[in-house]
């Protein structure tokens, strides 16, 4: 790795790096934690030094002011999948994604933000900015990269408080440690943005941060899906208020939101669409669940951040469907099963004669169904296809599409959302040289690859991630 020096301006060496005496080995210790926390969030993303000329035409010189020098260059690799170059302490490297979709919108907001919280170190580090680094190491350093992207400027170099997002994602990471009566502590949070006409907090009102997790009895005032606490602008504690019942009053009429959310969090998406609210819930899964911009854009499982990019992937799926509300409908439904940690398998079959005896045993199919009582056999699933034959998931009701979904095997459906199969145990070709590579996946993913040769599928494990597959390849993970 080539890496270039500069440091900042007009200091002594023996002052610019303190006691280190390498300045080499101080910008390596930079450039090793930034591609160390890179991969954290991107395991699947590789880095490649850039050599040669900079990308996009920038310029491969330091610019003035000294510092990080953190620069970031949107590309398309192949004409088609979205990469990044990056460039720090002068010296660029590209970010390439592995897999079909690169890079969506949210991926690169969060790499912008690791920059700035890195540059911020940096810059507190040789007593550039007036910003204490006790609240840098308050909390994990992934927390506030998530934070600087939701609470940018908590992290300029002028700012001189904490994020109000990072002590709240570090409460709740406390708060998902302790027990109430045997049971798994949950909770939500609601930080409003700045706008100063959501009024003044009472006198007295405490400051929100983990030092009110001694009150063990915290986490009753609100349960996270019904009832938030409330932080104002300055970081206290405002109040307690029931979501749904506060985004009625504060945007009546708000509709859905415009990418599909868990029924459950609906209201939480809706209270983050427009101004600069932020919203965190830690869940009965011990998740903590983060919505941004009338989605969920974070979340905090298994001890590692996923940025979730719902937007961006529900549009790949949407253009895959291609009718609008069964896309939708089918990501809902998916959603519903994640949440309640329910495996699921949705396929699209836009031509049904092509996998009916092929993919889908002629058996499942709707259209096989048997009398009941017929002479000489048993009752079987095939004796209650009639309830669902003929049907379109557009006029079920949700909570029946989600039951016939959670039955082990696929819900298969037609491209205008006509019901072909459901707990359908979908067949594959052994001798096909593809389907030996399928077979290691488990049963389910090797179902959704083989499926999505023939249309659009969604896979929902029971941790709890939705996953899209097209042309025989998994395209995001959600």
């Amino acid at each position: 790795m080539s890496i270039s020096i500069h440091s900042p301006s007009g200091a002594p060496e023996g002052r610019r790096f303190g006691a280190l005496r390498d300045p080499r080995a101080f910008v390596q210790v930079f450039v090793g934690v930034f591609f160390r926390d890179l991969e954290s969030f991107f395991p699947n993303c590789r880095v490649e030094p850039l050599d040669d000329d900079a990308p996009g035409g920038a310029s491969r010189r330091p610019r003035p002011g000294g510092g990080l020098d953190f620069r970031l260059v949107e590309e398309l690799s192949d004409g088609k999948t979205r990469g990044v170059a990056v460039s720090l302490f002068g010296s660029w490297h590209r970010i390439v994604p592995e897999g079909p979709m690169g890079l969506g919108d949210e991926d690169v907001r969060l790499i912008r933000a690791m920059g700035a919280v890195l540059d911020l170190n940096y810059q507190i580090l040789f007593r550039r900015s007036g910003m204490s680094i006790l609240h840098l190491l308050r909390g994990m350093p992934e927390d506030h990269y998530v934070a600087a992207r939701l609470e940018p400027s908590a992290y300029a170099p002028g700012s001189a408080g904490p994020s109000r997002v990072a002590e709240a994602v570090l409460t709740l990471r406390t708060m998902a440690l302790a027990t109430y009566e045997n049971r798994r502590v949950t909770t939500g949070v609601l930080i409003l943005g700045p706008d100063p006409a959501a009024g003044p907090s009472p006198d007295g009102a405490l400051g929100f941060g983990v030092e009110l997790t001694s009150l063990k009895s915290l986490h009753r005032l609100c349960d996270g899906r019904r009832t938030v606490m409330l932080v104002d602008r300055d970081g206290r504690l405002a109040g307690v208020v029931d979501v749904r019942d506060w985004v009625e009053r504060e945007a009546p009429g708000a509709g859905e939101p415009d990418v599909p959310s868990p029924r459950i969090y609906r209201s939480h998406a809706l209270a983050t669409r427009d101004g600069g609210r932020v919203c965190l819930v830690l869940s009965p899964h011990q998740e903590i669940k983060v919505f941004s911009g009338g989605a969920q854009t974070f979340a905090f499982a298994h001890g590692r951040w996923r940025v979730l990019d719902p937007a961006s992937k529900f549009a790949l799926w949407r253009d895959a469907v291609e009718d609008p509300r069964l896309a939708r409908s089918l990501f809902q439904t998916a959603l519903e099963l994640a949440e309640e940690r329910q495996g699921g398998l949705l396929v699209v079959f836009p031509d049904p004669a092509l996998v009916i005896g092929r993919v889908i045993a002629p058996e499942d199919a709707l259209d096989a169904h048997v009398a009941s009582g017929a002479r000489g056999e048993a009752l079987s699933k095939r004796s209650i296809h009639y309830l669902a034959e003929g049907r379109s998931v557009l006029e079920m009701a949700p909570s029946v599409v989600e039951a016939l979904a959670s039955l082990d095997g696929a819900l298969a459906v037609d491209a205008e959302g006509r019901l072909l199969a459901f707990g359908a145990i979908l067949r594959h070709d052994l001798s096909d040289p593809r389907a030996h590579r399928d077979v290691a996946e488990g049963a389910r993913t090797t179902a959704a690859i083989v499926a999505s040769r023939f249309g659009p599928v969604l896979k929902v494990s029971e941790d709890g991630v939705v996953s899209c597959f097209l042309d025989g390849e998994r395209v995001w993970d959600l």
